[in-house]
């Protein structure tokens, strides 16, 4: 299966994520804010990365950035926005966003996305 790096600094959200990643088989790397998602993306090689928007140290979007514009981490890396309110869709391409989940939809939807963008 795959790896899967998820940055929230709600620690509930974060757990939940965790937890229904897990069960489907893969192996989940966690982050509370923004710099340690961008750190742990360069070390850990994630298959997907999943990211907050509102986080400390860096938002979803500045991190989101840092690792589009980082020659070490693939330019194909999906980076899914999990979102609580609205999002702002052209923030989201502007940071380079591959696509975005609404939280409030999201242990639901998230075995799709999970297809859509990693074929498993």
């Amino acid at each position: 299966m795959a790896r899967i790096l998820v940055a929230d600094d709600d620690t509930a959200s974060l757990d939940v994520i965790a937890l229904a990643l897990s069960a489907e088989g893969h192996e989940v790397v966690c982050a509370s804010n923004g710099q340690e998602a961008y750190e742990l993306a360069l070390s850990e090689n994630p298959d997907m990365v999943l990211l907050d928007i509102m986080m400390p140290v860096y938002n979803g979007y500045e991190t989101c950035e840092l690792m589009r514009h980082d020659p070490s981490l693939s330019p194909t890396l999906p980076i899914i926005f999990l979102t609580s309110m609205d999002a702002d869709k052209r923030m989201l391409m502007k940071a380079g966003a591959t696509d975005h989940l609404p939280k409030r939809h999201m242990v639901q939807d998230l075995r799709e996305v999970l297809s859509r963008h990693l074929g498993a």
